[in-house]
């Protein structure tokens, strides 16, 4: 089998970033691409030390910062990335929000496609994964914009309080996204300026908004013979 064309997308929490992604399966069509989530690939809580204990779980919750590259198990991640890329389907693992660690005895089989879409704050970020990408792409939002998003999504999706998402968010969060992510914006190929998509609530995008977003990748995938 041809070796699969390796997107790569990224851009801080909140982009919108999962939103194109999911907007270019959908144009590309059945069958032609694969969506490659990193964050199955944070390390399991045990890596960190005993966790049978409640104090002890939430000893390691506190202290861990899931923001950082080095939060997740990089060798796996991009072990299973150039398995995927060569032909190969992929047992990927299955991060718990809600428990902080990975799910015991859990997969998500990923078979291979024309086209992968790596998705992830830490896309770009791992050096290990840089010679695997064929296409970087980099979603540029306000910071005002990404922290509404977040906001709303760990309150009402993952039931935290808005004091507990903003401490977070300028203990770590914040800080983790200038020396980690935000950098890989000036080495990108494409770099995409977020339009306003859903920063709250079910809003869906307009179309116009996708197809201006979609067109510079739609014209990259054409020049290199992919589509």
């Amino acid at each position: 089998m041809i070796s699969s064309f390796l997107i790569a997308m990224s851009g801080g929490s909140g982009s919108g970033k999962s939103t194109l992604a999911d907007a270019l399966i959908d144009r590309l069509g059945p069958g032609q691409a694969v969506i490659f989530h990193e964050d199955g690939y944070y390390w399991p809580m045990r890596h960190y030390g005993p966790c049978e204990t409640e104090a002890q779980r939430a000893q390691i919750i506190a202290a861990a910062n899931y923001d950082d590259p080095a939060s997740k198990d990089t060798r796996h991640l991009a072990n299973d990335l150039a398995a995927l890329k060569s032909g190969q389907y992929i047992d990927q693992p299955v991060y718990d929000f809600d428990r902080h660690d990975r799910a015991a005895n859990e997969t998500h089989r990923i078979d291979p496609a024309p086209i992968i879409i790596l998705e992830g704050i830490h896309a770009l970020s791992v050096p290990e994964m840089i010679p695997l990408i064929d296409l970087s792409i980099y979603v540029d939002t306000p910071d005002d914009l990404r922290l509404a998003r977040r906001l709303r999504r760990d309150v009402i999706e993952r039931g935290r309080t808005v004091e507990n998402v903003l401490q977070h968010y300028l203990d770590t969060v914040r800080a983790a996204h200038y020396r980690f992510t935000f950098p890989s914006k000036f080495e990108a190929d494409l770099v995409i300026a977020d339009e306003g998509l859903p920063a709250y609530g079910k809003v869906c995008p307009g179309e116009d908004a996708i197809d201006r977003m979609l067109a510079p990748v739609i014209s990259r995938l054409q020049s290199a013979g992919v589509l």
